[in-house]
């Protein structure tokens, strides 16, 4: 989750590609320049909506695997989470990663009771996470 790019961040970069590289090598081209200053804010568009909803479905996922390893999970329903800031809920994100990570450790040093067999739901959830991460940086990751 912590490691994925930054969503913002991308179209932000495309955005300025458009602008400052793109753009003025249409300078001739009307209908061009034009498509590109539509894009431009298309990609505006896109940035806001995604903001408001980009960790919703991580937070879902942590709150029906229902493991109770961080206090988050008791404090935060999803409702909660919601109305948390953009920055808010990636520290709430990446601090209940850290606390599912000194599970898994106490887990292999001393059977504190975490299911982490191959199938179980911890297995599944860090399988399907990393998944996701390898299928941001490299779409043609398929297995």
């Amino acid at each position: 989750m912590q490691y994925r790019p930054e969503t913002k961040e991308l179209i932000s970069a495309i955005q300025d590609f458009l602008m400052k590289d793109l753009l003025p090598k249409l300078e001739g081209d009307d209908l061009l320049s034009y498509k590109a200053l539509v894009s431009w804010n298309m990609l505006g568009v896109i940035a806001r909506e995604t903001e408001s909803s980009e960790f919703e479905s991580d937070w879902d996922r942590i709150l029906n695997l229902n493991l109770k390893i961080s206090k988050w999970e008791d404090e935060y329903n999803r409702n909660q989470f919601l109305n948390l800031s953009r920055k808010e809920k990636y520290n709430l994100l990446f601090d209940w990663n850290k606390a599912l990570s000194k599970e898994i450790r106490n887990q292999t040093e001393k059977n504190t009771g975490l299911d982490l067999k191959p199938g179980g739901k911890v297995w599944n959830f860090a399988k399907n996470q990393l998944k996701e991460t390898l299928s941001v940086s490299n779409p043609r990751f398929q297995t």
